[in-house]
């Protein structure tokens, strides 16, 4: 029987499917679900959840489960290339789930990508709102505000932005003087 196919080894290649298949099905999912975990609360607005940072979730579950296929092998140089996947792979998945913006009616925060810390705003930081108008190819209208530091803000009005939501922020920022505009893209 051949030394490299024991139970110990194996246990790898198992591994490394079910990080697979899970890493798939996360990929999806998994950065909007840590956001909503970690920013519910009684006056949470909206979550906005950039589409790279579930790509960027899914690279770094990927390149773990090629870390658990190359930890197969007994090879030094197999070992040491699986550790650095580990550490690439943890800091995309660190990097996808530290994206987002978040409207909350005290305030909004917002990470950028590649961000180590939040930048939180007042509505009263809001200087100009303008609601950009849908086109053949944007399906929704797009709210814009930007913020007295020049940061411009976008969130789609689409199914997660829905009416009720969109008159909360209208409402708060015509509590602070600021009326958007609607205009063509």
């Amino acid at each position: 029987m051949n030394s490299s196919f024991t139970e110990g080894n194996m246990i790898w290649i198992v591994l490394g499917i079910i990080t697979l298949l899970m890493g798939v099905l996360l990929g999806f999912v998994a950065p909007n679900l840590i956001h909503l975990v970690l920013f519910s609360a009684g006056d949470l607005i909206h979550i906005k959840t950039p589409s790279i940072s579930n790509i960027l979730f899914g690279t770094g579950i990927i390149l773990l489960s090629i870390f658990c296929f190359i930890m197969y092998f007994k090879a030094r140089k197999a070992k040491i290339a699986a550790a650095g996947l580990v550490i690439v792979s943890v800091a995309l998945i660190a990097v996808s789930i530290t994206n987002y913006s978040v409207l909350r009616d005290e305030r909004i925060l917002h990470n950028e990508l590649l961000s180590l810390s939040s930048e939180e705003y007042k509505w009263s930081d809001v200087e100009e709102a303008i609601l950009l108008k849908r086109n053949d190819e944007i399906p929704y209208d797009t709210l814009v505000l930007t913020m007295n530091n020049g940061d411009k803000l976008d969130f789609e009005r689409g199914p997660s932005l829905d009416q009720q939501k969109f008159d909360r922020i209208d409402f708060i920022l015509q509590s602070n003087g600021i009326t958007y505009e609607l205009t063509d893209r």
